[in-house]
């Protein structure tokens, strides 16, 4: 999979525990709200949160991104005394 990054992006990432506390919330709305789940389901969503969270955040953290070997290759050797 190749992906572009975002050069006009101002906020790259989402924090793991920004979406796990996301994720937190929203089982707790819905269980308030009539969705009959054990807490045995509910540890199991969040346990699912907790393990995608993270590759969440990295496939999002590297389209927003560049490596210094991808800009070096992209626009050349901009080091001072780097002209010869």
């Amino acid at each position: 999979m190749t992906v572009t990054p975002n050069p006009g992006s101002s906020e790259p990432l989402w924090s793991v525990g920004g979406i796990t506390a996301a994720v937190t919330a929203l089982l707790g709305v819905v269980t308030a709200f009539g969705l009959p789940l054990t807490e045995a389901q509910q540890a199991a969503v969040l346990g699912l949160a907790a393990v995608l969270a993270p590759l969440i955040v990295a496939l999002v953290g590297r389209a927003q991104v560049y490596a210094p070997a991808t800009v070096e290759r992209l626009v050349g050797d901009t080091t001072p005394g780097a002209d010869g």
